[in-house]
């Protein structure tokens, strides 16, 4: 018997042994996961230089940070930057002209068509009292009827259809109603990018793997809008749980991402206001809402212009002069800091550049991407010689939210994201000068980590094939009109076009081939 018990409790210190085995090496590999790459940013930190930089002999040519600040200031102060309105226009020109000035070839516009929304009016109110509401970009329309449009939803029950999923109008009667419903922005750990970044660039440990950044593309309510529509509703309010205390968000055209009639209006409230409406509804109250503008098509065109290399193969850097605010980080900082590549690549001799550089500026961004596909039936044909875009977009300072629902800066760059085509020799590229200039709180990743589409501006390129390295950053407040010359991020504005530019010297004298995925 004691033989017995000893052998049991042999075999249970056997198991034990094995599980902690187990465990150590699970906790090693763990941790080895996340040493192995810092080793090798330590490895490249101390060999790659700014002496060696690519473009090292020609730095002095780069724009300073007042100038090209002042060019990102020079189109906030247009206003919203809407295609096909004054200030849009007046946008398009200053980039044109800017171009002509830094001396780039064959400027030109690639003129298209496209969309403009304008509500001048609209309104929400619960059980007779006025409430703060914003206009929800592109419903309350017919995409195939321009001109003047007008909705009013007088005096209708009001339901809450809790966050819009097929289950939630099962046992709910929206007929001839208003829907309320709950709209929450996704939500990226920090943690999850870093598992799946090929870099996470955090020389200083700003970034804390237990903390989630608020996605402001990621406002997931066209299907609940659908749904909504589809049993009768007439009107849509979005509720903006987990957004900045602000009512205004400027989503982008639907018609590009949805195929359903958009006819019913809606309109977005803050997280406090929909708390205020769900109490209302409690106590049986009706609701008012009315959405009124026009709706039209209007000219459109994407500014390009030239840098002529010993090979008329072509490496495209583009952005976005366009926006729906006025824009000062969606997307003035973005456009101002491909400019600052243009002008430092125009002062370049040509015998320097192994190829072809075509710089870009779209609009529709915010509309329907009209300028894009323009610019793709004109240059994407069968002897299309574009190599790789490089993108760049928003170059913000971060910001967070304090306990009273006020905005405060963090006095930090908001962190960025670049978007590199599963291509090991471009990624390898981005990651290098990444870390050679130090560009913090940067992460490198998959072009389609987060599905088919790529979250830049230039993902119509990549659809078509070409290779990407695209930049982009989402501050929370980035649809909202509080996005302004302040929220620039100054002092990354060079820095930014200084590893692009260094980037893009690398992507003219690299084989062809390398280009394949």
């Amino acid at each position: 018997m004691g033989s017995t018990k000893r052998k049991m409790r042999t075999g249970k210190k056997v198991a034990l042994s094995l599980v902690s085995i187990l465990l150590i090496a699970l906790l090693a590999a763990i941790a080895w996961f996340f040493i192995r790459p810092q080793i090798k940013v330590a490895q490249l930190e101390s060999t790659l230089t700014m002496d060696a930089s690519p473009t090292a002999e020609y730095i002095d040519l780069m724009a300073d940070t007042d100038t090209v600040f002042s060019w990102c200031t020079d189109l906030v102060n247009m206003g919203e930057r809407r295609p096909g309105t004054e200030a849009g226009t007046a946008a398009q020109q200053y980039v044109y002209d800017a171009f002509v000035d830094f001396g780039l070839n064959d400027v030109e516009i690639i003129e298209s068509e496209t969309t403009l929304y304008v509500a001048e009016e609209y309104t929400l109110e619960v059980g007779g009292s006025e409430t703060q509401c914003y206009y929800m970009n592109y419903t309350g329309i017919d995409y195939d009827t321009y001109g003047d449009f007008s909705n009013a939803v007088m005096d209708a029950e009001i339901v809450y259809v809790n966050t819009g999923e097929e289950s939630d109008f099962e046992n709910v009667d929206v007929a001839g109603k208003i829907v309320l419903c709950d709209v929450e922005l996704t939500e990226i750990p920090i943690i999850g990018v870093e598992l799946m970044a090929d870099l996470f660039y955090d020389p200083n440990n700003e970034l804390s793997i237990f903390e989630s950044k608020t996605n402001p593309y990621g406002a997931d309510f066209m299907d609940a809008y659908n749904l909504a529509a589809q049993n009768g509703a007439v009107g849509f309010v979005g509720v903006l749980t987990n957004y900045i205390d602000s009512c205004i968000y400027n989503n982008e055209n639907l018609a590009y991402s949805i195929d359903y009639n958009v006819e019913m209006p809606g309109v977005w409230v803050s997280n406090a206001t929909g708390d205020t409406i769900k109490a209302a509804i409690e106590s049986g109250a009706t609701a008012s809402l009315t959405l009124s503008g026009s709706y039209s098509l209007v000219g459109a065109g994407a500014v390009i212009g030239y840098v002529y290399g010993q090979s008329e193969e072509t490496i495209m850097v583009e952005s976005h002069y366009d926006s729906v605010t006025t824009g000062a980080v969606e997307d003035a900082s973005g456009c101002a800091t491909m400019m600052a590549i243009a002008n430092f690549y125009a002062q370049l001799p040509q015998e320097a550049l192994g190829r072809t550089i075509m710089f870009v500026a779209m609009d529709t961004h915010f509309t329907d991407y009209d300028s894009h596909d323009a610019v793709i039936e004109a240059l994407f044909g069968d002897d299309c010689n574009i190599l790789c875009n490089l993108a760049v977009e928003h170059i913000a300072l971060e910001v967070e939210e304090n306990d009273a629902g006020e905005i405060e800066f963090t006095g930090e760059v908001e962190p960025r994201i670049v978007f590199v085509s599963e291509n090991d020799t471009l990624v390898e590229i981005a990651t290098e000068e990444i870390i050679r200039h130090n560009f913090a709180k940067t992460a490198v990743l998959p072009a389609t980590i987060f599905g088919d589409e790529v979250p830049t501006d230039a993902d119509m390129y990549f659809q078509e094939g070409v290779p990407i390295i695209n930049l982009i950053s989402g501050p929370i407040y980035l649809y909202d009109e509080i996005d302004t010359i302040d929220k620039v991020a100054k002092d990354e504005l060079v820095p930014t076009a200084e590893v692009f530019s260094d980037i893009l010297f690398r992507l003219l004298e690299l084989d062809a081939a390398e280009f394949e995925s």
